[in-house]
């Protein structure tokens, strides 16, 4: 485990450097309006890959573990079957939806609309088979394709289209880059799965109707919760580049992705330790996750403070890369930095619920949280603009994860926050 936090954590920083490169790039050599064109590209694909599993993607995660010590290899292979049809079909017709929206009523050619639209399905299929890799604890290969291959792949094709063709970035090439590169992603991840055999295409499945109620059940409410999280992350730059404009949205943007580090830790420790709560839970063994979460919150804070201290530090640097008019916004990056370090500091509260049979707590609270961001988010763009939006949009990010964490402590007697390190500092001093 220790090897795989390590190895998750360096992907994930890989690709969020590179995609901050991209970023860069991007607003560099393409300008703001270019740039606030693929932050909102970037947060609907995000949002409606969510939406096209079904919530069957953290589902996996959930029962092939369980399915695992029951011996039920025939449950374990029907749910990995459902979830890829289920999701191919939804994603394809998601990617109709979203194309034609794009060409009809925002009156992009529809080279560019459909372009763009087919990342849908194909990051849709990378949730799906990424986790039926990181479902058995192989946490470091399932993150290989979307936290290696596809921001590597992004940046050089964007690099190759800048300096190597006549007319450099564009809507169609930069939309063209993201959905290749999202393709490169996923066919490295099913190389994994065919590799591995972890779909036994040829062996024993089951579709019971009591598995296939619960997968449903279990899903929803997982795709109510994860879709409400991607819209906390990215409706602010979507309800920019709706109620203000492409350049403003642009901003917003580079705000958000630089605050959002502070959390990267967090992220990769949640996809580390999904498998083994499950397994804790099964066990009904509660010391050990415990320990679980308490371990993966000091990581998370060993990497958050530090993060986010230079980060305020060295704000005004920070934006400056992104090109002229983005220094404006250094105080609203400082207020999103605080908010993800409030939000760090609730350690893994929103797995932990996830993955323990609390789902539709979890569920609640945080669809509760995106409405108020959405709505009040919205009031506060059309009357201020984008402090007001900003200061509405840390304070539901720092908020919502604490009140999971008190769920936390009150449901299952587990303690998420910082607050849990007390619990490593007494299990060292009863062994010493």
């Amino acid at each position: 485990m220790k090897f795989a936090a390590i190895f998750v954590l360096f992907a994930n920083a890989f690709s969020a450097g590179m995609m901050f490169l991209a970023s860069v790039f991007i607003s560099r050599y393409g300008g703001k309006e270019l740039f606030g064109f693929f932050s909102v590209v970037l947060g609907v694909v995000v949002i409606g890959a969510k939406v096209s599993t079904l919530g069957l993607d953290v589902a996996i995660v959930r029962f092939l573990p369980k399915y695992s010590t029951e011996g039920r290899a025939d449950a374990a292979g029907g749910i990995k079957r459902v979830a890829i049809g289920l999701t191919l079909v939804f994603s394809l017709v998601g990617a109709l939806i979203f194309g034609t929206m794009l060409y009809y009523m925002r009156a992009f050619p529809g080279a560019v609309s459909f372009t763009v639209a087919l990342a849908l399905p194909m990051a849709s299929l990378l949730a799906i088979f990424q986790n039926i890799i990181r479902a058995d604890g192989n946490v470091s290969r399932a993150v290989i394709g979307e936290a290696v291959v596809r921001p590597a792949t992004f940046m050089v094709f964007l690099v190759a289209v800048q300096f190597l063709l006549y007319d450099g970035l564009g809507n169609f090439t930069v939309g063209l880059g993201y959905t290749l590169a999202l393709t490169a992603s996923l066919v490295t991840v099913i190389v994994l799965v065919v590799v591995d055999k972890k779909v036994n295409w040829a062996g024993d499945f089951s579709l019971a109707s009591d598995d296939f109620r619960q997968w449903l059940s279990h899903g929803v409410n997982l795709l109510l919760s994860e879709s409400a999280t991607a819209l906390l992350n990215q409706s602010p730059i979507v309800l920019a580049g709706i109620l203000l404009s492409a350049a403003e949205a642009g901003e917003m943007s580079a705000v958000i992705r630089l605050a959002m580090l502070v959390i990267f830790a967090l992220t990769a420790v949640q996809s580390i330790i999904t498998p083994f709560l499950s397994r804790a839970m099964s066990n009904n063994n509660t010391d050990e996750l415990q320990a679980l979460v308490a371990r993966a919150t000091g990581f998370t804070m060993a990497v958050a403070l530090p993060v986010c201290g230079i980060f305020f530090a060295f704000a005004p640097e920070l934006l400056g890369f992104f090109g002229e008019g983005y220094v404006q916004a250094v105080p609203l990056l400082r207020i999103m930095l605080m908010a993800y370090f409030l939000y760090a500091a609730a350690g893994p509260a929103v797995s932990l619920m996830t993955m323990t049979g609390q789902h539709k707590v979890a569920r609640t609270v945080i669809c509760w949280a995106a409405v108020i961001m959405m709505l009040a988010g919205a009031a506060a763009m059309s009357f201020g603009g984008l402090t007001p939006a900003v200061w509405v949009s840390g304070a539901v990010v720092a908020i919502y994860p604490h009140v999971l964490a008190v769920l936390c402590r009150s449901r299952l007697g587990v303690d998420p926050t910082v607050f849990s390190l007390r619990f490593l500092l007494k299990r060292y001093k009863d062994k010493t």
